[in-house]
């Protein structure tokens, strides 16, 4: 359990600010490339634990997230998992929505990770596939929506919360805004 939220909100700020920067950098180190990495694998772990409590508002925890993804062309494996451009026809590009925790499952459960740079070196995107979805689709979640959505979540300090025992469940039903 969450108790004081802001342990897990003020490093999300951070990463945040740490990819802003990184996306408007034309030489990504290797050590740069494994926080980027982690800074994605520990928001997004952290996006989906502050979802399961009364720390962020319903209006955050429902918020959807427009992806661009790509149909799967052959099996992916632990031998050829990168080799994107093989895999998945990276040409016949579509959009999905998808909620925040679907996001984040995608994320904390993914096969596929690979930051995508751009013709000038820059951090763009990054490439995801989830370990159940590998040989169906990939999709491409930019920095930028990366970025707004550590903020939106690390800035989410509700002012209200209504708690109502479910009598079919026994739990309680959480409103927060």
């Amino acid at each position: 359990m969450i108790w004081e939220s802001s342990d897990w909100k003020e490093p999300l700020l951070e990463s945040a600010s740490r990819l802003q920067k990184l996306s408007r950098s034309n030489e990504i180190d290797e050590s740069e490339f494994v926080q980027i990495e982690k800074d994605v694998f520990i928001g997004f772990y952290a996006i989906r634990k502050l979802m399961d409590t009364a720390k962020i508002s319903d209006s955050t925890k429902s918020f959807d997230v427009s992806l661009k993804c790509f149909p799967n062309l052959k099996p992916v494996d632990y031998m050829n998992w990168h080799r994107l451009d093989e895999l998945y026809d990276l040409s016949g590009k579509q959009f999905e929505t998808k909620t925040l925790r679907v996001l984040c499952n995608f994320i904390v459960h993914s096969y596929v990770f690979m930051p995508e740079l751009n013709d000038e070196g820059h951090l763009v995107s990054f490439y995801v596939a989830s370990d159940k979805d590998r040989n169906k689709k990939l999709y491409s979640v930019s920095i930028e929506q990366v970025v707004n959505i550590f903020k939106l979540v690390g800035s989410d300090y509700p002012s209200n919360t209504k708690m109502v025992r479910n009598p079919k469940t026994g739990d309680w039903d959480i409103q927060s805004w």
